[in-house]
C-alpha cells in the first residue's frame, strides 16, 4: 500500500469539479492542451533506436515504414566520436572535405571518458590533462566542421563517465575506492565538457550543433544525504552548466543486483531525478535547459550461461518494454521540458553478444534478421499523432495521454499500479462517434507479450487494465474535430532546493510571477527519505492549509529500493494562488531526510 494524505480540493469545469471515485479518467477533446509552448506529440523525440545505420539496410526501411517513423531516420545513438581517433595520444591528420555551416542529422554521438583518459599507468587525479584535452577538444571540432560527412546534431562526449571514474588511476593496498582521487577526476571530465563546449560554439561552422552532458548512469541521487547529486551532477551543472546546450541522463529500472536490487525509477522516482535537474538548472543558470533522455528502460538480466550461449530469450528481451512505456508517458507529459529520449533497444546484433538481450532485431538460424518483442514499444504507438488534448485522471497510476488529429481522438493509458485497476472513461459531447478501437498492450513477466485490437461502435465506459498494461482507443468521429477552447500548462520554480527536513518545521518556498485564471494547479514536492520515514507533508499555500484526500505517489511505494526519493504530486486549490508571488511552506511531523526541489505546476484556461 502508497501513503495517501487527507486533502481536499476544488477545481472548475468539466474537468475541473470534484471527483469522488479513485478510477474516473474524463477526456475533453474539444479543449486543446499546451505543455509549455508545445501542443503537437513531436513523434521523432521518442520513437528512436540505441543504434546508428551508416548505410542503406533493408531492416532499417522495414522499420520505417511499419511503425510510422520519420522517413530519413538513421538511427539515433552511437558511442564513437572524433576523440576515439586519437590513438596513444598521436592526433590524425584532418581533411579539409566540407566548408561553411554544416547540416546535422537528428543522432547523438556519444564516446568514452578513456578516450581523453587513455594511459592506463597514469594517475589522473594528479595528472595535469590540460593540454592534452585542449588538443582532443579542438580536433573534435576540426573534424566535425571539415572532415565528417554525417555530423549529428547532438555531441555527447562521454557516456556514462563517472562511473568509471574509478578506472583511472593506480589501485595500491587494494584501495579500489578513494574518494578524493574520484572527485578530482570528475572535475576534470566537468572541465572537458566545459572547455569543449565553449569551443563547440565557438565554431560558427557548428551552429545547428548542440552539446550535451553528462550522460548519468545510475543516477542515485538520494544517496548518502544527496551526496551524490553534489559530488557528481551538481558539479557538473557548477562547471560546465553554462557551456551545455541540455543536460543528458540515463534512466533504467533495475534487475538483479543492479539499481537497488530490482528497484524501479518508473513513476515518482524518475519524476524526482528530472525535477531536480530542472531546479538546480533554474538556480544556477536562471534557466530551465532541456533534459535528452539518451537511455532509458529495464536492465534486463543476462541468460544464465552466458557468454557460453546465445543472450537473447524472447521473454527476457521483453521485459524493457513495460519500463519502457512506462517513462515514456512521464516524458511525454514534461512537453519540451524533454528535447530527445532514446529507449535503450538496440540494433542488429548476433544472438552471441551480449546486448542481444536488448535488441530490436534477432538473427534466425537461417540467417535472417527477424523483429524481436521490443517491437511492441513502437507497435502500440504507431497511429497515435496530433496535438494535445484535456483530460483529467483521478487515479495517479494510471497514466493519461490525450491527442487529436483529423477526426481522430487517441487516448492512452498505462498502469503503473502493482494492481489491476479498474477505470471509469468519460469522453466528452461523444454524439458524433462513428466507432472505436481497443488496442492492448501486455507485457507478462513469464511469457511473450500479447497485443490485442478489439473494434466497437459505442464508446467503452469502464475498463480494466493490468499492471504494465497500454491501452490506446482510438475513437473515430464522423467530422473533423474543432477546437472550443485552450488550456496552458506552465511550472515554476523557486531558488530554494535541497533543504533538510527538520520535525514539524516548514520548509519555505517563493514562487514568483505566477500568472492564475480558472483551471488547475499541482505542487510538486521532491523528498528523499528513510522507507519508514512520513511521507506525508503539512502544506500550507499563502498561509493557508492544503488538505488532501488522494493518492499523490505515482507508481509503487519503492519497498525494494534503499530509501524513498519521489516527488508527491499535490493538488492544490487553484484559487488559494495569487498573481504574481506565492508562499509554499511545507513540512514533516519527524525528522530526516531533505526535500530536493519544489515546483507549482498551473494549468489554465484560456475561456
Amino acid at each position: 500500500m502508497k501513503h495517501t494524505i487527507n486533502i481536499f480540493f476544488i477545481v472548475f469545469t468539466f474537468y475541473f469539479s470534484p471527483i469522488f471515485g479513485q478510477s474516473k479518467i474524463t477526456i475533453d477533446y474539444k479543449t486543446k492542451r499546451f505543455v509549455g509552448e508545445s501542443s503537437s506529440f513531436n513523434r521523432d523525440k521518442y520513437f528512436n533506436i540505441h543504434s546508428k545505420f551508416n548505410k542503406p539496410d533493408k531492416e532499417l526501411s522495414e522499420f520505417i515504414s511499419t511503425y510510422n517513423i520519420r522517413s530519413d531516420y538513421r538511427g539515433s545513438r552511437g558511442l564513437g566520436n572524433p576523440i576515439a581517433r586519437i590513438k596513444k595520444g598521436k592526433f590524425p591528420k584532418i581533411k579539409k572535405l566540407h566548408s561553411g555551416i554544416r547540416d546535422v542529422n537528428g543522432h547523438v554521438d556519444s564516446g568514452r571518458a578513456k578516450y581523453v583518459f587513455y594511459q592506463k599507468e597514469i594517475d589522473y587525479s594528479l595528472t595535469d590533462v590540460t593540454e592534452f584535452s585542449n588538443n582532443a577538444a579542438d580536433f573534435a571540432v576540426d573534424y566535425y566542421r571539415y572532415q565528417e560527412d554525417n555530423v549529428p546534431k547532438y555531441f555527447e562526449p562521454f557516456n556514462e563517465p563517472m562511473v568509471h571514474a574509478n578506472d583511472f588511476y593506480p589501485k595500491k593496498n587494494n584501495k579500489k575506492y578513494d574518494k578524493e582521487k574520484i572527485d578530482k577526476i570528475i572535475t576534470k571530465m566537468c572541465e572537458f565538457h566545459r572547455d569543449l563546449g565553449k569551443k563547440v560554439h565557438a565554431a560558427s561552422e557548428l551552429k545547428n550543433m548542440k552539446i550535451m552532458g553528462y550522460a548519468s548512469a545510475f543516477p542515485e541521487f538520494e544517496s548518502k544525504d544527496f551526496y551524490v547529486w553534489n559530488t557528481r551532477y551538481k558539479k557538473f551543472i557548477d562547471i560546465a552548466g553554462e557551456e551545455m546546450d541540455l543536460f543528458s541522463v540515463h534512466l533504467y529500472d533495475g534487475s538483479g543486483n543492479v539499481n537497488n536490487a530490482g528497484g524501479r525509477r518508473s513513476g515518482s522516482n524518475s519524476e524526482a531525478i528530472l525535477d531536480l535537474i530542472e531546479a538546480y538548472s533554474y538556480k544556477k543558470l536562471h534557466v530551465v535547459k532541456p533534459i535528452a533522455v539518451t537511455e532509458f528502460g529495464r536492465l534486463v538480466q543476462d541468460q544464465p550461461n552466458f557468454p557460453d550461449t546465445r543472450n537473447f530469450e524472447p521473454v527476457e528481451n521483453s521485459q524493457a518494454v513495460r519500463s519502457q512505456i512506462h517513462m515514456l508517458m512521464n516524458f511525454i507529459e514534461r512537453g519540451d521540458d524533454i528535447e530527445l529520449t532514446i529507449p535503450f533497444s538496440t540494433g542488429k546484433v548476433k544472438p552471441t553478444f551480449r546486448f542481444s538481450k536488448a535488441s530490436l532485431w534477432n538473427k534466425t538460424e537461417s540467417g535472417e534478421w527477424e523483429f524481436t518483442p521490443r517491437k511492441y514499444y513502437f507497435e502500440i504507438w504507431k497511429d497515435v499523432k496530433g496535438d494535445r488534448v484535456a483530460f483529467n485522471s483521478a487515479n495517479i497510476d494510471v497514466q493519461t495521454q490525450a491527442f487529436v488529429d483529423g477526426k481522430n481522438l487517441y487516448v492512452v493509458l498505462n498502469n503503473l499500479n502493482d494492481e489491476t485497476q479498474q477505470v471509469n472513461l468519460e469522453v466528452v459531447n461523444s454524439k458524433n462517434l462513428k466507432n472505436t478501437e481497443i488496442k492492448r498492450l501486455n507485457i507478462f513477466r513469464d511469457k511473450v507479450p500479447e497485443l490485442t485490437i478489439e473494434k466497437q461502435k459505442e464508446a467503452p465506459k469502464n475498463i480494466k487494465i493490468a499492471y504494465g498494461e497500454t491501452i490506446v482507443i482510438t475513437y473515430n468521429f464522423k467530422k473533423k474535430i474543432k477546437f472550443e477552447n485552450t488550456i496552458h500548462s506552465k511550472k515554476y520554480y523557486t531558488d530554494t532546493y535541497l533543504t533538510n527536513i527538520k520535525a514539524n518545521t516548514f520548509s519555505n518556498f517563493t514562487f514568483k510571477n505566477v500568472k492564475k485564471g480558472k483551471g488547475k494547479a499541482t505542487l510538486r514536492i521532491s523528498i528523499g527519505r528513510d522507507k519508514n520515514a512520513s511521507l506525508m507533508p503539512i502544506v500550507e499555500v499563502n498561509g493557508k492549509p492544503v488538505t488532501i484526500n488522494t493518492d499523490i505517489i505515482r507508481g509503487y511505494n519503492q519497498h525494494n529500493r534503499k530509501q524513498f526519493f519521489g516527488t508527491l504530486e499535490i493538488p492544490v486549490d487553484i484559487n488559494i494562488l495569487k498573481e504574481g508571488e506565492n508562499k509554499i511552506a511545507v513540512k514533516f511531523t519527524d525528522n530526516g531526510g531533505q526535500i530536493s526541489s519544489a515546483i507549482l505546476q498551473v494549468q489554465t484556461l484560456e475561456k
